[in-house]
């Protein structure tokens, strides 16, 4: 089963010690993957601790969040929850 987290919670997360980010209400702890983002890390700490569904769709395909971004899935939003 799946940890389900406040949008508060999440919105703590958005430094290089803890980075964390929602793609499609999946959260997604990327801290130990800042440095080796081909697009740097700046562009993610710029989008953790809210919701980056878009910035992260402009970007990539399904076949990321699937291969790549799987093994930093941590849980999910909590329904309802406001980021």
């Amino acid at each position: 089963m799946s940890k389900t987290f406040e949008a508060d919670e999440v919105k703590q997360h958005k430094s290089e010690e803890s980075a964390w980010v929602v793609v499609d209400g999946g959260v997604y702890d990327v801290t130990e993957f800042l440095e080796d983002h081909p697009g740097g890390k700046k562009i993610l700490l710029k989008n953790c601790g809210k919701d980056a569904s878009e910035a992260f769709w402009t970007y990539h395909s399904e076949k990321v969040l699937q291969k790549t971004a799987a093994e930093y899935k941590i849980g999910e939003v909590k329904p309802g929850s406001k980021l």
